[in-house]
């Protein structure tokens, strides 16, 4: 049986979906008992409802796992994404450690072996020193930036024809992979847990850049989309425009740039696995999901 943090996110519910095809056991760890959940029920799986900074619950909850799929999901919202971060992180080791899980696959990110100049990616940075205090076989999953994030930029693209990218220049292509591959590719690895711990860099079949995404999105839609610049000047107001707190803003911003200048890269020398969804294929889906899931 396999526990699962953030199992409705977009990584968990793709590794639920995955660990299910499989036949095999799953318990969502969820923050709320919802409709998403009750439908994950009615398939055979247990939800348990459990807040992450409450160790000893997250510990009885992971109880009994022969692994468990650990992350941390995005709290933006939070005055100090980085102090709120240390605390989860913190939690979801002491519980694993003191369910005695024998496996643990924790997702970090591309460009979580520098300690700086990574914007919110530091809060992986941090996570994978925290997980130095593990007390089981452990598995990284490094993870190359979301296809599926460039559906914030969905919007423009549907309405004018525009993708308005941060990513610059927009001819540069950088590792993306789909959340479908991280779900399957966690899902290997619990089914099959390593000898040793392991780190993976996980990417897609290829790289992409935004002038890629947008002739993606012009064969979908059946119109023309262009990829824009969107200048470094308007980059605060993007993020303050979505309600985002100013340390969120702020490590946004850094992390834009820390793609941009190539501080964010993967390490490069640890194992690589490539995942076999590309990226017209990941928007196709985005495109699809019903209206406000975007």
């Amino acid at each position: 049986m396999f526990a699962i943090t953030g199992a409705l996110g977009q990584t968990g519910s793709a590794l639920c979906e995955a660990l299910h095809a499989a036949n095999q056991k799953i318990r969502l760890l969820v923050r709320r008992d919802d409709a998403e959940a009750a439908a994950w029920r009615s398939r055979g799986a247990e939800v348990v409802v459990v807040d992450l900074t409450n160790t000893a619950l997250l510990a009885e909850a992971l109880h009994g796992a022969d692994g468990a799929y650990l992350l941390n999901p995005p709290a933006y919202m939070q005055s100090d994404l980085f102090a709120h971060a240390q605390i989860v992180h913190k939690s979801l080791i002491d519980a694993a450690n003191l369910a005695k899980v024998p496996h643990i696959v924790a997702l970090s990110s591309v460009g979580a072996h520098q300690p700086k100049g990574t914007g919110n990616i530091l809060t992986t940075w941090d996570y994978e020193q925290q997980l130095r205090q593990l007390n089981a076989r452990l598995t990284i999953l490094r993870a190359a930036n979301f296809m599926e994030n460039w559906a914030w930029s969905l919007a423009p693209a549907l309405e004018k024809g525009v993708l308005p990218s941060l990513f610059l220049p927009i001819e540069k292509a950088i590792p993306m992979v789909s959340v479908a591959d991280i779900g399957d590719a966690v899902a290997e690895c619990l089914m099959q847990p390593p000898a040793n711990n392991q780190i993976i860099e996980l990417h897609g079949p290829d790289d992409y850049s935004p002038v890629d995404a947008a002739h993606a999105l012009s064969e979908l839609l059946g119109k023309t989309v262009v990829a824009v610049e969107a200048p470094e000047s308007i980059w605060p107001d993007v993020f303050r425009g979505k309600g985002f707190p100013p340390v969120t803003v702020q490590a946004f911003c850094d992390m834009f740039h820390g793609f941009n200048d190539e501080t964010i890269v993967f390490e490069g020398n640890q194992p690589t696995v490539r995942g076999r969804t590309d990226l017209k294929t990941a928007l196709d889906t985005l495109l699809k999901r019903p209206h406000g899931k975007h």
